[in-house]
């Protein structure tokens, strides 16, 4: 795994604000093994060093991983193909999920993304990471919370983050002017 990678994303959400405080995670899966940023860190202070660690079977060897290991635990057993995972609290994304209304993919960035939607489930729950798990798109909308943003690669799935928030965007400037 690519720590400095790792660790560049995070310090990118941070500082593009898809995450604040010590909201979100990020995860990268190698073979029988996953490596997670760990509960409570900030995204954008995080070192390699930091980086909490554990197995396929959610046995820790190292660290404290996130409070939603199991949704990412969840959603690597369910899809082989999924290789990296990041949860952000992108705000206009969260915005649109909280007033119940679905973004738009309205430029040719957009048409890429695959988007599904699930309902309100507490942060960290086995109910949240069941309902996630279940989902076959790679973009998932968690009403009142967030996105989970799933891709072949850290930067794939980095790049699901950028588009969908501008996806968002431009969704809330339609609704502004085009009521």
């Amino acid at each position: 795994m690519n720590k400095k990678e790792f660790i560049k994303i995070c310090h990118l959400l941070y500082e593009r604000k898809y995450v604040v405080g010590s909201g979100g995670n990020v995860s990268v899966r190698e073979g029988s093994k996953i490596y997670l940023t760990p509960t409570g860190s900030i995204l954008g202070f995080l070192k390699e060093k930091d980086i909490a660690e554990m197995d396929i079977d959610g046995n820790v060897i190292k660290g404290n991983p996130t409070s939603e290991r199991f949704m990412h635990l969840y959603i690597y057993k369910n899809r082989e193909d999924v290789k990296a995972i990041i949860h952000t609290h992108s705000l206009i994304s969260t915005f649109l999920s909280i007033i119940d209304k679905k973004i738009e993919l309205l430029t040719p960035e957009g048409k890429f993304l695959n988007v599904g939607y699930v309902d309100y489930y507490e942060a960290g729950s086995l109910e949240l990471a069941e309902a996630v798990a279940k989902r076959d798109e790679d973009v998932i909308i968690l009403k009142n919370h967030g996105v989970v943003c799933l891709g072949d690669s850290l930067k794939s799935a980095y790049i699901k983050v950028e588009v969908l928030e501008e996806m968002a965007k431009l969704t809330l400037l339609k609704l502004i002017f085009q009521p």
